[in-house]
């Protein structure tokens, strides 16, 4: 899997880079699918000046994007509620693939 990160030089310290990190290779070990991840983490304070850092999440799945986007007042946070989403993201497409469906068509006349 790779990983890419968008930030703004000094203003992310390098242990949330880390640990985001590591909390991507764990959701990577839920679905083998993914094959990369981009992760920006950018100020961003033209809706709400108080809550202006912004961590947005893509997951690339072979044919499937997963896009999250958290704003909070650090970036930890923002990071933390983005990965939280992605988890209950991944765990629906898991169980939806899984689930049967409820009702059988068919076009065939007997």
């Amino acid at each position: 899997m790779t990983i890419e990160f968008n930030t703004v030089y000094g203003k992310v310290p390098e242990n949330l880079v880390t640990d985001i990190t590591r909390q991507l290779i764990k959701l990577l070990h839920t679905d083998k699918k993914i094959s990369r991840a981009e992760v920006s983490l950018l100020p961003d304070k033209t809706i709400i000046p108080t809550e202006n850092k912004v961590c947005g999440i893509k997951l690339t799945m072979h044919g499937d994007d997963l896009v999250v986007q958290a704003r909070a007042q650090n970036f930890k946070s923002a990071a933390k509620e983005a990965i939280h989403e992605l988890k209950k993201l991944i765990k629906q497409q898991i169980t939806g693939k899984q689930a049967l469906p409820e009702e059988e068509v068919s076009t065939v006349r007997l």
